[in-house]
């Protein structure tokens, strides 16, 4: 039997990573948006780095009608922000 070996990446990895903030993060975090991840204990949040990889392809779109195609939204369209 092969040791699973997975990567786990820190809050502030992802947020370097997608270029947003700690704060968007946890929004996301809240509002079940973003990239799945794992409650260690406590706080301790990490994010497997297949996941991230995996939540971004899904997310890349090559135009805007191809994103709107999909039926995506964004926190804070419902209050007529993103669409």
């Amino acid at each position: 039997r092969r040791p699973m070996s997975v990567v786990l990446l820190k809050i502030a990895e992802v947020c370097e990573a997608l270029q947003v903030s700690e704060w968007t993060l946890a929004g996301w975090r809240r509002d079940g948006f973003g990239p799945p991840f794992l409650r260690l204990k406590g706080n301790d949040i990490r994010y497997p780095q297949h996941a991230l990889e995996k939540w971004t392809e899904g997310r890349t779109v090559s135009s805007l009608a191809e994103e709107r195609g999909k039926g995506r939204t964004f926190p804070g369209s419902e209050a007529g922000g993103f669409s």
